[in-house]
């Protein structure tokens, strides 16, 4: 996979491998909820689950949020515009159906990213992301890999592989389009670091600078940083999501912590 910040648009071939990423992890999520919900895997509880490392959240409150991204999205994509849409806060699950309520989303989802131009114009939070629809299907690649493994780990599954380029893509959106949307609030408005980022099983390296309360992601290895993270790119997605992550940290811990997402 060519990292796309080097491109003015969003090649095909790309975008229909992030797209395929959202319908593939978006059905194995699916599965997993209605196992869960069904008594069919480890856990016991259903949907009552608790998502491990987030906090007050249970499986059907992860089903809920992707079926309620989906249509926010699809709104998005729809609209055709870069205008701010209306808050996801105005949709809401279903008190019954969850399960086909959530299909339909990403059955939408899908095929409006599959019948939509990448470089369409829509509106995106990040001031470092490019204001088009691949924006999203990036977004929602990687969204729906972090999830499912969330609801994986609900209930007590074992984790399904994950793509190493493709997560490689996730590190990077996360460093340079997802930090910069949190640039202005605290730890990263006042925070003063450079951190590197280095994925060991793909030869990748990212440098990351935070000062005045601006984040600045460029390719390539770090020049006497403050601090290091090293790991698989998957184990490097998982861990800067928040996840636990096998990776090894050098250096200050709390520089390297402001590369967190949230």
């Amino acid at each position: 996979m060519t990292a796309w910040g080097t491109m003015d648009r969003v090649p095909a071939e790309l975008f229909d491998t992030w797209t395929a990423a959202v319908e593939r992890e978006g059905e194995r999520f699916g599965v997993v909820a209605q196992e869960l919900d069904a008594g069919r895997t480890p856990a016991a509880g259903g949907l009552q689950a608790a998502v491990p490392w987030l906090t007050d959240w249970t499986a059907r409150d992860l089903v809920s949020h992707l079926g309620v991204v989906h249509r926010w999205v699809v709104g998005i994509l729809r609209a055709g515009t870069t205008q701010r849409p209306r808050s996801p806060r105005d949709l809401a699950p279903p008190d019954e159906d969850l399960h086909g309520w959530y299909a339909q989303g990403l059955i939408e989802l899908v095929a409006t990213l599959r019948t939509t131009d990448p470089d369409a114009p829509a509106w995106h939070m990040s001031p470092a992301a490019a204001q088009t629809a691949g924006s999203w299907a990036r977004r929602q690649a990687h969204e729906h890999t972090v999830h499912r493994h969330d609801l994986e780990a609900a209930a007590s599954l074992a984790h399904a592989p994950v793509d190493p380029v493709l997560a490689g893509d996730g590190v990077d959106e996360l460093l340079a389009v997802v930090l910069p949307r949190w640039q202005h609030t605290a730890p990263l408005a006042t925070g003063r670091a450079r951190v590197g980022v280095v994925a060991t099983d793909l030869a990748r390296s990212w440098t990351v600078e935070v000062a005045d309360g601006a984040v600045r992601c460029t390719d390539g290895p770090a020049a006497d940083p403050d601090a290091e993270v090293a790991g698989t790119a998957t184990q490097l997605l998982l861990h800067l999501w928040g996840r636990p992550g096998e990776v090894a940290v050098h250096g200050d811990r709390s520089a390297e912590a402001l590369l967190r997402g949230r």
